[in-house]
């Protein structure tokens, strides 16, 4: 009987079928067995559910672990940016007005300013207001991405699957300060339009850009004259 229960357990280890009876065996081969078998392989099906059980919470827990360590590492990389807002590390969005569409109703957007670190997003409220002054709420994310060189509006998570969204480069002006207009379509029912957004990085030395003067013009003091040829 054991011999012919260990060829028995060897067969339903590689049957990858789901099944009602123990050890994913079919009702054909349960019919088979005497009573003492069934018994043995009902205990060896209970053996084998505890031992995945264990298995699961082992997984899950060392997921844990890994999740929370890589969040208290980020949270000390973001905490060292916002500690030192320099060359671009923290960006100030302010969002000053524009227009949410959904369908045929159109809200407007309240004013909002976020600050945001390299590689950082974050998830946001967009207050809204519609003609008649009822108050609502939209959900939007915000993507700074870690090389510093543009902002990303979503109107749905972020993911590498997902490019619905508007994007706001760097344009030389950011130390500044940068003024700019967007609309978009997410899809059919969903749009922002007339979004009047303002960068500047985060404690940055407005240095604006020389531009010679025009022709007939004096040149400012201090500034040398160009060899002219």
């Amino acid at each position: 009987m054991v011999k012919h229960l260990l060829i028995v357990l060897f067969v339903l280890t590689l049957t990858a079928c789901a099944s009602p009876y123990p050890m994913g065996m079919s009702e054909e081969q349960w019919q088979k067995l005497t009573p003492n078998e069934r018994q043995s392989l009902l205990l060896k099906q209970q053996e084998y559910d505890e031992q995945q059980r264990l298995q699961r919470q082992q997984a899950q827990a060392k997921q844990r672990e890994l999740e929370l360590a890589l969040q208290i590492q980020e949270e000390q990389r973001l905490a060292q940016l916002y500690a030192n807002p320099i060359e671009g590390n923290v960006v100030m969005i302010n969002l000053l007005s524009g227009e949410y569409r959904y369908k045929k109703r159109v809200f407007q957007i309240q004013p909002i300013s976020i600050l945001l670190a390299r590689g950082e997003t974050k998830e946001i409220r967009l207050a809204l207001r519609d003609a008649k002054g009822k108050r609502s709420s939209e959900r939007a994310f915000v993507k700074y991405n870690s090389e510093g060189t543009g902002l990303y509006l979503y109107l749905n998570t972020p993911s590498k699957y997902n490019d619905d969204y508007i994007a706001v480069l760097r344009d030389g002006r950011w130390n500044c300060g940068s003024n700019s207009q967007h609309q978009f379509a997410y899809n059919q029912n969903e749009s922002l339009q007339n979004l009047q957004l303002f960068v500047k990085d985060k404690n940055a030395k407005c240095r604006p850009q020389y531009s010679a003067p025009q022709h007939g013009q004096p040149y400012p003091i201090g500034r040398p004259i160009p060899n002219r040829r």
